[in-house]
This record gives structure tokens, C-alpha cells and sequence, in this order.
């Protein structure tokens, strides 16, 4: 990993940038705390679309990898 590589959860729905982070899984928290945070607001069906991005090294915002991102998920998911 870069050690500068920045990671960021998007909301797709309203397209803006919901949180930065330097490492994935401070990133998949965010999302969950997001996820939370919506469900919370608006009751329990409630739900925006949002995706894990990765600052690629030309600075340009990609998805990150889908298999590191559902890593984490599980190891998360198994603490």
C-alpha cells in the first residue's frame, strides 16, 4: 500500500464525499457509521448508495479493489 494512498466513502446518490481516510478499513467503518446514521434518520429501510474510492497515482478517484473491500468487511465482520 501507498503509504499516501487516500481512500474516501462517496455517496453516489447526492454525489458528494462523505468521509477521507488513509486506510481501508477506517473507510469501511465510516460507511457502516453512515449506513447507520441514515437508517437512524429515516427509518430502518432506509438506505443510500455509497462506494469505497481510491486515489489512484495519476490523482484520479477510482473504485478500490472489491476484494479488499469485502476483506475487510469480514474480518470486520469476525472481531
Amino acid at each position: 500500500m501507498n503509504k499516501n494512498q487516500l481512500y474516501r466513502v462517496r455517496d453516489t446518490f447526492n454525489v458528494r464525499t462523505v468521509s477521507s481516510h488513509h486506510t481501508v478499513e477506517a473507510a469501511v467503518k465510516s460507511e457502516r457509521k453512515f449506513s447507520r446514521a441514515v437508517k437512524r434518520a429515516n427509518g430502518a429501510n432506509s438506505w443510500i448508495p455509497t462506494r469505497i474510492e481510491v486515489r489512484n497515482d495519476a490523482g484520479l478517484w477510482v473504485s478500490a479493489d472489491h476484494d479488499e473491500v469485502m476483506a475487510t468487511k469480514h474480518t470486520l465482520d469476525s472481531q
